[in-house]
């Protein structure tokens, strides 16, 4: 006779099914291939994010540089850029950003605003083009 135990396992306790594709993991690889194209993508585009302003920096001194606009127009986009950068609500003498020289910035914001409102002269360009280097080395210690 057979044994009881034997006949009765199989509906006592049912053996695991098999499930297709469940001990295949070709997919693994894919998937962390994927990951780490995502984290390389977002690497790059936070790279961009923080070279923005330098690019535009770089792109206003070109413009000076070139003379393609009047000095006040530049100055304006110099003063616009120098307060997007430095999260400022207005460049003032009295109210430098922090971690710059407060004596080199009442001379340099002061410059700006003549170069700005003032009537130009020839050597307004050059004066323009050497505060974007002065500001560009500020933003490089700040």
């Amino acid at each position: 006779m057979a044994d009881p135990r034997n006949e009765l396992a199989d509906i006592v306790v049912p053996a695991v099914p098999v499930v297709p594709g469940a001990a295949d993991v070709a997919w693994l690889p894919w998937a962390a291939g994927g990951v780490i194209a995502l984290l390389a993508v977002a690497l790059l585009v936070g790279v961009w994010y923080r070279r923005r302003s330098a690019r535009a920096l770089r792109k206003l001194a070109t413009a000076i540089v070139r003379r393609e606009d009047s000095v006040p127009v530049l100055a304006a986009r110099l003063d616009a850029w120098t307060r997007a950068r430095f999260r400022l609500a207005r460049v003032e003498a009295a109210q430098p950003p922090v971690g710059v020289d407060p004596a080199g910035w009442a001379a340099w914001a002061e410059t700006l605003a003549r170069l700005r409102f003032a009537p130009s002269v020839d050597a307004s360009h050059d004066e323009l083009a050497d505060l974007c280097r002065r500001v560009r080395d500020w933003k490089r210690h700040a």
